[in-house]
């Protein structure tokens, strides 16, 4: 496909899903799910239950969350239905349940289908009415070394990821590491004429890129982020920081956006803080002229 018309056009990714786990937990995403192409290492407060409150009632359960360590903490009051299309015969009242530490799950046991588990991030980031501090430290692209996209849970064998994960442990105790998973879209911004046959074909073209074209969007929309945020292992692990310009894609702009706040999450890094909505442009004017 002839991209002629690219250095006319502003291109725009963004965040079409979003997932967030710890990196002990990413067994709960489907084997086959490789939807994900960007993964964000970030630092959260950590979260712990005080199994003191925990109550049950008929229709919800209801516990305090402490949210953070020492002199840092503040707590919030949940109550949380389990009842769904799925297991409308499931009464949490009548099975055993245990709160494991370890692994932040809360998990009831003695059904007959099997062991119900609920990850306190995933409640917390559902439940919560407030955002929660999540400070990037690395940015990379969930891709096997063939460009194949990895199943979430295997990226956890990505030796810059382990190398991220064993510093935070000693640098930063107070904090837990969390993985955001985003799959990003593309697309040209402005509109195009309707008439113009390539033209179509362009923007049906970014909308679906192939491999190789996706390889590129995604090279641009990293280097974006990483630029813009500029994490901590970033700069530790890498030399320069990528430029927006080293890749074949010519286009006027791109554009890229998040959307943290369909989470309930607070993005920022020691450089930046994002802003909800913020959409983070790179002028390639310059280098396309």
């Amino acid at each position: 496909m002839n991209t002629k018309y690219m250095p006319d056009y502003e291109l725009q990714t963004w965040a079409y899903h979003l997932s967030m786990s710890y990196p002990f937990d990413l067994d709960y995403l489907s084997p086959d799910d490789r939807r994900y192409n960007i993964y964000v290492a970030t630092l959260i407060p950590k979260l712990s239950i005080d199994e003191d409150s925990i109550q049950f009632f008929e229709d919800y359960i209801r516990f305090d969350v402490i949210v953070g360590t020492g002199e840092h903490t503040s707590g919030e009051t949940l109550d949380i239905s389990i009842i769904s299309d799925d297991m409308p015969e499931f009464d949490h009242r009548k099975f055993e349940f245990a709160y494991e530490q370890p692994r932040k799950a809360m998990v009831f046991t003695g059904w007959e289908k099997g062991p119900i588990e609920l990850n306190l991030l995933h409640v917390y980031l559902a439940e919560s009415k407030y955002y929660l501090d999540t400070e990037i430290v690395y940015i990379g692209q969930a891709f096997g070394e063939n460009g194949e996209r990895l199943p979430a849970e295997e990226l956890m064998s990505d030796p810059t990821l382990q190398k991220v994960e064993a510093d935070i442990l000693r640098e930063y105790p107070e904090k837990d590491l969390a993985l955001l998973l985003l799959e990003f879209k593309s697309q040209l911004l402005e509109e195009i004429d309707s008439e113009d046959e390539e033209l179509v074909q362009l923007q049906e073209l970014t909308k679906n890129p192939p491999p190789g074209l996706n390889n590129q969007i995604l090279d641009a929309t990293e280097a974006a982020l990483i630029n813009y945020f500029k994490p901590e292992y970033n700069k530790k692990l890498n030399d320069d920081f990528p430029n927006v310009e080293d890749h074949r894609l010519r286009y006027r702009s791109a554009t890229v956006q998040i959307h943290p706040d369909i989470m309930g999450l607070k993005l920022f890094s020691k450089e930046k803080t994002y802003l909800s909505n913020e959409r983070i442009v790179s002028s390639l004017s310059e280098s396309n002229s």
